[in-house]
């Protein structure tokens, strides 16, 4: 097209998240991961998404596990007693594209939450693309959190939701006033 100006982006990539490797290509030691990661990388089955920062995933290694993805925070779905917040079903909706597919789960400093869910970082390849956290963060989809003992990404994290906001992406065009 005469006009067009190429942006040097690719359609359908995030400026700045660059796409990777499939999944069954990828070396799962060159994923992202903590400093001092609590165990060694696992290939999963993502089996059910039960938010935007949680899922259900199933290894031959490790069985099933509860997953808390390290390092986000999305509205939470509600319940008996406290409404869905803003952005929630949109979150979760994301989150259930990757129901029966495999990932690659990489860890941190610390391995279970209070609740005895699994911490993980969840990739679907070996690009920035495929680090769902940062997907989440910079798609709107979620909020930074960081904690002391999974911090490692707590930069990148962070820029990825500065990112989004300035860029009034999901949370940060619906919700946020």
């Amino acid at each position: 097209d005469e006009g067009a100006v190429d942006s040097g982006v690719e359609p359908g990539v995030e400026p700045g998240v660059e796409p990777g490797e499939p999944i069954e290509d990828v070396d799962p030691l060159t994923l992202p991961s903590g400093d001092a990661p609590c165990r060694p990388p696992v290939l999963v089955t993502v089996l059910d998404a039960l938010d935007g920062d949680t899922l259900d995933v199933q290894s031959v290694d490790w069985g099933w596990e509860r997953v808390r993805l390290i390092g986000v925070d999305t509205p939470e779905m509600g319940g008996s007693s406290a409404p869905t917040e803003c952005y929630a079903a949109e979150a979760k909706a994301f989150m259930q594209t990757f129901e029966g597919q495999k990932a690659w789960l990489t860890f941190d400093g610390q391995c279970t939450d209070r609740y005895d869910r699994t911490l993980a970082y969840v990739h679907l390849g070996d690009g920035g693309k495929d680090f769902i956290e940062r997907r989440l963060l910079r798609q709107g989809y979620a909020y930074d959190a960081p904690y002391a003992d999974t911090a490692t990404f707590a930069d990148v994290f962070q820029r990825d939701e500065t990112y989004a906001r300035d860029n009034q992406q999901g949370i940060w065009d619906r919700c946020v006033e």
